[in-house]
């Protein structure tokens, strides 16, 4: 039987079958996929929690903005810890708080929790202006402004690390994407602007909401996410931010998680761990308290992704598949457009049989990330 997923204060929570979880996931998925976790890594976190793991993955709609993903998605994965540690102590007779904390980053997500590991010692330049304001305007924000972050890691298992600037990691984005966006920009500007259109929206979106069945409801971030994107290409933005260089500077004088486990896919033509095993290794400030592991394992890009979902509506499957045909079109012949398609596979008509190499693939991934854990779950190590 599937494993129950419940939305906690924005956050999708996955808990063990048993009574007593063992340590604490937040897990941060790849670009797209990561605004569903709780459905296009499904077979990966039910594995997870199946080991006596409570994970708690934190979507977030993708941007350019790395700092203000960063933000959100740990604010939300402070928040439903705290509220768990509230309503399911008593039941389960566990702290959240005395439990090893591992993060767990797919992709983008392993650059998102690089950068939250800086943010628990930089105090000038890693707060975006917008999660300022969330923490100013509650109780539970002040307390998290005046530690940083408030939770801090056993350990960080990233994934898949890829941290390309936006040209490079998708070539056809500054010849074909930026100018066909701006084209449509004083269009998409005036529909923007205008209430009764934007009321009209919201309304539609709305019904949609209420009348879709409890499974489409949790795809619709998927799609809900890609308009702002489309917009920022029309205000001509077409750089992360932090761009990839100060990223890897943020690292090198902030990053303080001590032990790392990085993950590379055999197959997987875009991963930039090894670029990142030496910034951590010879470049950062915590190199000399570094304990890193470097695991290569089979499989591609996409492998987390990978699951069965034989209860998914024919009709659903169909949209998602043209969602991830769209994706994958613009990703055309380069390395993108493989990641792209598994929007689409994850949920797709084929996806109610899995390969038996591909099952044993997210098994044995799934086994040595539980392991590692195991192995580094004593008191935290943190570099300052």
């Amino acid at each position: 039987m599937p494993s129950r997923v419940d939305l906690i204060h924005g956050a999708w929570v996955l808990k063990p079958k048993s009574t007593k979880p063992t340590s604490v996931i937040h897990f941060i998925g790849g670009i797209f996929v990561g605004a569903a976790p709780q459905l296009t890594y499904r077979l990966f976190l039910e594995r997870l929690a199946e080991k006596g793991i409570l994970v708690i993955a934190t979507p977030f709609a993708s941007g350019f903005d790395h700092f203000s993903i960063a933000d959100q998605v740990q604010f939300k994965f402070d928040r439903c810890l705290r509220s768990l540690q509230d309503t399911v102590s008593s039941v389960l007779e566990f702290h959240a708080n005395d439990l090893p904390t591992f993060g767990i980053g797919h992709s983008l997500g392993s650059v998102i929790h690089l950068l939250i590991g800086t943010s628990l010692f930089c105090m000038g330049d890693c707060f975006s202006a917008s999660y300022l304001k969330i923490l100013a305007s509650n109780s539970i924000g002040l307390i998290l402004l005046g530690s940083r972050y408030a939770v801090q890691r056993n350990g960080n298992i990233l994934m898949a690390f890829n941290n390309k600037e936006a040209s490079l990691a998708i070539p056809l984005f500054s010849p074909v994407i930026v100018p066909v966006a701006q084209s449509f920009g004083p269009f998409l500007s005036q529909i923007t602007s205008s209430p009764a259109i934007l009321r009209g929206a919201e309304m539609a979106l709305k019904q949609l909401e209420n009348l879709s069945p409890p499974i489409m409801r949790q795809v619709l971030p998927l799609i809900e996410q890609l308009p702002p994107l489309y917009m920022d290409l029309v205000k001509g933005r077409e750089d992360f931010s932090p761009k990839p260089e100060e990223t890897r500077r943020l690292i090198k004088s902030y990053y303080g998680v001590s032990r790392n486990l990085l993950i590379k896919f055999r197959d997987d033509t875009i991963d930039e761990t090894p670029t990142l095993a030496q910034v951590l290794s010879s470049e950062s400030a915590i190199s000399s308290q570094l304990d890193m592991s470097i695991r290569s394992v089979p499989g591609d890009h996409g492998l987390p992704l990978q699951q069965v979902l034989p209860d998914v509506p024919p009709a659903m499957a169909e949209a998602v598949n043209r969602g991830g045909e769209f994706l994958a079109s613009l990703t055309v012949g380069t390395p993108w457009e493989t990641v792209a398609k598994e929007v689409g596979n994850t949920l797709g008509a084929d996806s109610s049989i899995l390969r038996a190499q591909i099952s044993q693939d997210v098994e044995a991934l799934v086994d040595l990330i539980t392991s590692w854990m195991v192995s580094n779950s004593g008191p935290r190590l943190l570099g300052r």
